[in-house]
């Protein structure tokens, strides 16, 4: 026999296929998305149909009464859970599309600077482990007009309205695609739709697979060069190769209009540093923090200790532990600004790199715990159940370390 099913839909919109459902009628015969034999993502119905909730009643009914069977309640069965998905923050697709950046030529820091191109204060993205002792690119010049770059070493994302830069280990094929929870959103190679806050792919082929993030913090140029003026740097030519587009953190109305309610933990625009560990994430909260200043706590069940450098805006997560043993790290005031951290137990001194720059422990690098430094509401939106860890106010009796 031939469902009849009785449908609230708009009248001027139609199925794939060109048809128009009625309102009544053999629904295997008068829209080919009802036909049990394709395999039609419920999805594609809800963008089309208005009553997807009252179809969604009507095939739990039919189910119910025996009525409807076989591929017919696995579709049913498809159907709702999608419908029940149709509450999660939706996806606002950007009407600026923009070409990525894929293996802009490269060159070394001090070369680059050399050319009187790139100011010291200019903010850059410097990953800081691996090949060259890393390398830093500025954003002005890389990211901010083409918001993705897919290269050799590595998959970077720039975020205005989330406040930061992601990096992720080395994948080709991603491009801007648009906003979900103020957090920009960029396509995959397969057609997949991926946070590039976290990472993650949120729909599509991919969906859940996750990418790998790299060692990295934001910094100024000048700083950066202090530290490693020999590390690797994007080939700026004579200065007219990529836009030179002035950084802005500035909300971005397309992206305003995924967002959802703030946390009210904290301002939904503080900067904050945001740490992935195995069992859980964190939010170590960045206001009100000294020009050098140090945050520690667990995520999940691992230490971690924050650097924060004020001069240069910037904050880096690792792990407190070296050679089995776990470190108590404070801010010097009077170590030099390339190493304004020390550790109690050894005396060494470390950059804001987290390498080892005198003392029983020199040329020791620090093991990278993986995060973000960005605004609380992008973090708190796609890691809603994270912690959040805000510097105590110190004791009236506190000892100053010297």
């Amino acid at each position: 026999m031939a469902c009849r099913i009785e449908l609230a839909y708009n009248p001027g919109l139609e199925c794939a296929g060109g048809v128009t459902p009625r309102d009544t009628g053999n629904v295997s015969q008068k829209c080919p998305f009802f036909n049990p034999s394709r395999k039609v993502p419920f999805r594609s119905i809800v963008n089309i149909h208005t009553g997807q909730f009252m179809f969604s009643r009507y095939l739990l009914l039919l189910m119910s009464t025996g009525v409807v069977s076989g591929s017919w309640t696995a579709f049913a069965q498809e159907a709702t859970q999608s419908v029940r998905e149709e509450g999660s923050p939706a996806v606002v697709v950007s009407a600026d599309p923009v070409d990525p950046l894929v293996e802009p030529p490269c060159s070394y820091c001090i070369e680059q600077h050399e050319k009187g191109l790139i100011q010291n204060d200019d903010r850059v993205l410097a990953w800081i482990r691996g090949a060259h002792n890393g390398g830093a690119f500025p954003l002005r010049f890389f990211f901010t007009r083409p918001l993705v770059i897919n290269d050799t070493y590595g998959l970077f994302f720039f975020d205005q309205n989330g406040g930061f830069v992601a990096a992720y280990e080395k994948d080709y094929g991603y491009s801007f695609h648009g906003w979900r929870n103020g957090v920009m959103v960029v396509k995959g190679p397969d057609g997949s739709l991926w946070s590039t806050l976290t990472g993650r792919a949120i729909e599509g082929p991919s969906s859940g697979k996750q990418l790998v993030r790299v060692p990295n913090l934001m910094m100024s140029w000048g700083h950066w060069l202090l530290l490693h003026p020999e590390s690797t740097a994007y080939n700026l030519f004579e200065g007219k190769t990529y836009a030179d587009k002035p950084v802005s953190w500035e909300p971005v109305p397309e992206a305003v209009k995924s967002m959802g309610p703030a946390d009210p933990r904290l301002d939904p625009q503080s900067a904050v540093m945001g740490v992935e560990a195995t069992h859980g994430t964190a939010a170590f909260a960045l206001n009100g923090l000294a020009d050098r200043d140090v945050l520690t706590g667990n995520v999940g069940d691992q230490p971690v200790v924050v650097f924060w450098y004020g001069p240069t805006q910037s904050a880096v997560s690792f792990s407190p532990i070296v050679n089995g043993q776990k470190l108590s790290f404070y801010p010097d005031s009077i170590s030099p600004a390339t190493a304004p951290f020390k550790d109690r137990e050894t005396g060494t001194r470390w950059s804001l790199a987290g390498r080892g720059i005198d003392g029983p422990l020199r040329g020791v690098e620090l093991t990278w715990q993986p995060g973000i430094q960005c605004h609380w509401f992008a973090w708190a939106a796609e890691y809603p159940e994270t912690s959040l860890i805000e510097k105590p106010e110190p004791a009236d009796d506190a000892k100053k370390d010297q």
